[in-house]
């Protein structure tokens, strides 16, 4: 339930490296999150917006689980991250990350999430 994104460009001299991470997609929001080890972060799921995810430092367990009626359904997927790992996550797929070792990520999301109406929904609550 995680789509693991390949870099579609590296290249180095000794000046250093470039790598290509995202290629495709419209975004409208970044965001950079900082995680302390031990705490946990998401529980929840949208219904419109795609996120894509890039680990900067540390380690993260991801559990998946698909969303269907406001219900989970199906098995849950756990996939462990870690610094330089880059994935998405699709709508309906309701997301939980223990963070493992302190941890900084950057957040891309598809659609701007308003104070109003966010389009987060947690399993189990009214929307």
């Amino acid at each position: 339930m995680i789509k693991i994104i390949e870099r579609y460009f590296q290249y180095s001299d000794d000046r250093g490296s470039l790598e290509g991470i995202i290629n495709f997609g419209e975004w409208k929001e970044i965001n950079l999150i900082k995680s302390s080890s031990g705490s946990v972060r998401g529980n929840h799921y949208h219904k419109h917006t795609t996120e894509i995810f890039i680990i900067l430092d540390g380690e993260i367990k991801v559990v998946t689980q698909k969303v269907q009626n406001g219900k989970l359904v199906g098995d849950a997927v756990e996939k462990n991250v870690k610094s330089g790992d880059v994935f998405l996550i699709e709508p309906f797929i309701n997301h939980i990350f223990f963070v493992k070792k302190d941890s900084r990520w950057i957040n891309i999301l598809s659609e701007t999430i308003k104070k109003t109406h966010p389009d987060i929904y947690r399993i189990g609550k009214k929307d």
